[in-house]
This record gives C-alpha cells, structure tokens and sequence, in this order.
C-alpha cells in the first residue's frame, strides 16, 4: 500500500470564527483530494511575556488604543453579561463538533518551545490561509512564519494575510529573518504580494483563499435553519458603533424595498449585535445553508462575501471599517477577482444609494468563469510548491 506524504497546516484552527472553520476545512480537503495525508497542528498561541512589553512600551500602548481593549463593558446588565455567556457556550459547542468531526487535529497541544523542540514529523508544513500573518511576530511567536520547521521539511505559506496593506517598521526584520527560508510563498491579496517583495526581497504569488479552492461543500452543508419563506440574510463581524448604526439602516431599508423579513447571525461575542430581525446562532453547516437558500444576502465579512459568490446567492458587501488598507482590503480584493466591484458598499453610502445597489444582480456566471482562471493559478502554485 502507497504511504501518503504528510502534510501539516499552522492556522487560526481554535477561533470560534465561521471563516477560519471554513478555511482551515477547504484546505485540509483540496490537500486530500491531491492524495496527501493531513494533519492541522494543534498549536496555541502563547500569552504575550513581560519583556515583550517591556521592550516596546510605546508600541504596546498603542496597540492597546487601537483596539479599544478599554471599554464600557462594566455598564452591561447582568441580564446581558448571562446571555452573552450562554451565547458564547453554545459557540463553542457548535465549533468543537465541528472540529471533532472534520478536522484531523494532532491530539498534543503545542507552544512554541515544544514544537521547536520536537514537531511532528511531515513532508510539508502549510501556513495559512487566514489572517495568520496578522499576528504580532515581536509580540507573539513565530510558529505562523514555521520558524520550528526543522530542516529538509518543506515550508509553504498558501494564501494568508497580513490584514494590513503595510509591515510595520518593527516586525520587518523577524519577518524577513524567517521568510527566507520558505521554499514557496503565496498571499491571499495584491497588497501582500508587495510586503513579500519590498520587506523579504522575495516574489510572492496571487492566489485565492482556499474556500474559493474547493467547489463542493455539500459535505458539511445543513439546511435545517432555513426558514420557510423566502428571506433576507446577514452576517455580520464587529465594527466600530456608528458603522454598524448605518448597516443596520440600510439593511432595514432593503428589507422594507423588497418586502421579506431578516434573519441575522452575528460576531460569536458576548458584546454580538441583537438589534436587526430575528437573530439566529447557527452551526459551521447551518450558516453554508442559510447563505445558499437566502433571497439575498448582506455581510462584512470576507468569507461571507465568499460564499455568496461559490452559491450564487444576489447580496451586498458592506465596509468593515473606515480604512482603505486595513480590513477592507481583503473584501475589494475579492469583489475585483469577481468583477464584483458594484456590490460593495462604501463607509456612510446613504441608504437611498444602498438599496439602489441591492436592485442589482450580479452576473456570476461571468463571476465563476473569472473565480476559475484564478483557481488555475492557485492549483498550479500549491502543485508545484508540494512537487
């Protein structure tokens, strides 16, 4: 019997996060279809050390503003706090099923230290896809640059994101020290091909994210959730107040224009919207299936934008956030890729000129045969990468 060559993915496995389900999911899947054997590390990112902080206070505190790590939290009423909580379990539940049932994660957990000391044995060593390479490389280890990979082991990066359209001046020198050694490297968009190229000295290619690799996801599909009547859905990440005030708008405007109810799943966060329709916490399948059968669609997400275009489903993107070169990147990147552009909903559009928008109606036929030309391109790298 042929023994298959093993290979191994470093990414963002353990969030409760739909997209990083789907990513590390579609990965694991196109690899098995190419006859590899694979494995998803189980690796945990270490709690950020003193000396880090130490060694760049000034950064640090900047970080700390940037995420609003201080927040109003403790006005919340102990009805809310209990309900987010129980919100948060039943996402948790949802996601280790899932886990358990499609992923073939290593049944010992790493750090950073272990891992460098003794990782499992592969031909290769994936990282990506996701925002893996947003992580802070001074702040955090290496493990998603496979600073561990042992030598003679392939070092792969497949499609992941810095989340940013720059490096910041700090992180280039570990990102370069690390990045050289890789035998090939991708990106997931145009903007990261540039940070490879002008940080590491090296050349990067395009390629799409490997939910847009994979065509097939009856698998994993669950229609359960799926309401009767025809319906508007959404699916919403965190943003910052006033941008989730003005999506809320137009998304109740839309549903009035077109006469159907919304159904929405947000952030998995104890601090989720509940303010728009009929809130929903759906399983990893569940929301493939809400997505798939709804009338039409609205999100911010990345991946949410994905598989409205693999299922054919009309929908609008809205911004993430009020930046060019941060979050919504990835989003416009994408909607390019598709000659999608139309669909995407610029910070603070009025409302009358979002429902104009949701009259639209895409032409994916168009849509999937431009997706396919880039698929080719994305087969072709991870074949030869793997050769």
């Amino acid at each position: 019997m042929k023994i298959k060559k093993k290979i191994g993915i470093v990414t963002l496995h353990m969030s409760n996060n739909y997209g990083a389900m789907y990513q590390v999911y579609a990965l694991s899947k196109v690899l098995k279809n190419l006859d590899y054997e694979v494995f998803v590390l189980n690796y945990r990112m270490e709690s950020t050390k003193l000396s880090a902080y130490l060694k760049r206070p000034v950064t640090f505190v900047r970080k700390i503003l940037a995420k609003n790590v201080i927040s109003l939290g403790f006005l919340k009423s102990k009805t809310d706090e209990a309900q987010g909580k129980k919100r948060e379990t039943l996402f948790d539940q949802h996601f280790a099923n899932f886990r358990a049932k499609y992923l073939n994660i290593t049944r010992t957990e790493y750090d950073y230290a272990s891992l460098k000391e003794s990782p499992p044995d592969a031909y290769a060593y994936i990282t990506g896809s996701d925002q893996v390479w947003a992580t802070d490389f001074e702040f955090m280890s290496p493990a998603f640059l496979l600073g561990f990979v042992p030598e003679g082991t392939k070092r792969i990066a497949y499609a992941p994101s810095f989340g940013k359209g720059e490096l910041e001046r700090y992180l280039r020198s570990s990102f370069k020290t690390h990045i050289q050694k890789f035998d090939a490297i991708s990106v997931r968009e145009k903007s990261g091909v540039k940070i490879v190229e002008n940080v590491g000295g090296l050349n990067a290619t395009h390629v799409l994210d490997p939910t847009l690799l994979l065509e097939n996801y009856e698998e994993i599909i669950d229609y359960s959730l799926v309401p009767k009547e025809p319906y508007i859905f959404t699916y919403r990440l965190g943003q910052e107040a006033s941008l989730s005030d003005w999506m809320s708008n137009c998304l109740n405007a839309v549903a009035d224009e077109k006469g159907l109810q919304i159904y929405s799943v947000t952030t998995n966060s104890s601090d989720g919207f509940v303010d728009l329709g009929t809130s929903l916490e759906p399983t990893p399948g569940q929301m493939l299936g809400l997505i798939k059968k709804a009338a039409f669609f609205a999100t911010n997400s990345f991946h949410g934008t994905v598989f409205a275009l693999q299922f054919k489903t009309q929908f609008l993107t809205f911004a993430r956030d009020t930046s060019k070169d941060k979050q919504n990147l990835r989003l416009t990147d994408l909607l390019k890729i598709a000659n999608a552009e139309s669909v995407f909903c610029e910070p603070y559009l009025s409302v009358d000129n979002v429902v104009s928008k949701s009259k639209g109606a895409i032409n994916f036929d168009h849509a999937h045969n431009l997706i396919s030309q880039q698929r080719v391109v994305s087969k072709t790298f991870l074949n030869n990468a793997l050769k």
